[in-house]
């Protein structure tokens, strides 16, 4: 969502600025635009090598990239698989996009995520709230450490994972089965002040960024400029799918502070529900492989947390970003581009 968020605000902008738009990614990325500036390429980097990746960029003139936007994420169970992992996905693309665009790369632009403050791991690891871009980095290994530090390294050396899908597809089963909303996390979580991040919101501020030149090799938070419960935006989301709401159970003891618990693990019910999304897929001619979208392991890290989760954005602010967004009409907005999108009916 957050790369498909990004094309589509690159097609906005003026095609005397921005001529050229290449997108790459393992899948064909769905997008209802026959903007002749977008080019696709489908690859995995993974499994492709630096070579292969130059060749492919230069196919749809790569050569003339000035501005690099990088997106890409890989779950992985052990922290180490999910450093070396998200660092080789890094270090690959930084690497073929330099190759081919030489001097023109002007900006490389990294999108991390809140567990830069530790919030997948939570307990000793994780920062004081609000969290700031100045805050220490906790000890031992964080992926986004690595991925931090190789660009900074190579910005010496020259000049230069989506819930709200997840929850929708869950929406989309629990409907399927006649099943309320339930929220799989926690009574702590249901009521705690956290803020969210629209994938447009995101695309938005990381152009802006990446062309305004106070903002040049900083790190800023960013998210819609409020701040909410689950308690408020839950009845929203299922008011959209009109299904009930169901509220977190009492009965199992609250979480401690900084712990992830989840009264409805969805890692472990989506387990047998492929065959209920492939029913839906059927009935509404949608995408059958759309179940593969959803992390289900980040959805439960979202929801099951056990403390308020929200950034200071006063350093974007002071440098001139003023957008707001409402969450929960962010919310609503991205299910309807899923719909428009033929992921879910």
């Amino acid at each position: 969502m957050e790369s498909v968020a990004m094309v589509e605000c690159l097609v906005e902008q003026p095609k005397n600025e921005w001529k050229k738009i290449i997108a790459l990614s393992r899948r064909p990325i769905q997008f209802e635009n026959n903007d002749d500036r977008i080019q696709f390429v489908s690859i995995d980097v993974l499994k492709s090598s630096v070579e292969d990746l130059c060749k492919e960029l230069e196919k749809v003139g790569g050569q003339e990239v000035t501005h690099a936007y990088h997106f890409t994420y890989v779950a992985k169970n052990s922290e180490q698989e999910l450093d070396n992992v998200n660092k080789e996905l890094l270090c690959k693309a930084l690497e073929a996009t330099k190759k081919v665009a030489r001097e023109n790369l002007q900006v490389f632009l990294l999108q991390t995520g809140y567990k830069y403050y530790g919030t997948h791991k939570g307990g000793e690891y994780l920062a004081p709230r609000p969290f700031y871009e100045c805050t220490p980095r906790h000890k031992g290994l964080n992926f986004y450490y690595t991925q931090e530090d190789k660009l900074k390294e190579e910005a010496k050396k020259s000049n230069f994972m989506n819930f709200a899908v997840s929850i929708a597809l869950y929406a989309c089963i629990q409907k399927e089965l006649g099943k309320p909303l339930i929220f799989p996390g926690n009574q702590v979580q249901w009521d705690s002040l956290i803020d969210h991040s629209d994938v447009c919101n995101d695309a938005q501020f990381e152009l802006w960024a990446s062309v305004t030149k106070e903002a040049e090799n900083q790190e800023f938070n960013i998210h819609n400029g409020d701040y909410n419960k689950f308690r408020v935006l839950w009845p929203k989301i299922a008011k959209y799918f009109d299904i009930p709401v169901g509220e977190p159970s009492n009965k199992d003891p609250p979480p401690k502070n900084g712990e992830v618990k989840c009264q409805m693990p969805l890692v472990e019910y989506m387990k047998d529900k492929k065959d209920v999304w492939k029913r839906i897929a059927h009935k509404y001619s949608l995408d059958e492989s759309a179940f593969d979208y959803a992390t289900w392991d980040f959805a439960d890290a979202i929801v099951g947390r056990a403390f308020d989760e929200y950034g200071d954005m006063s350093k974007a602010r002071k440098l001139g970003w003023n957008k707001y967004v409402d969450t929960g009409d962010s919310y609503l907005r991205t299910f309807d581009r899923l719909k428009k999108l033929k992921i879910i009916p």
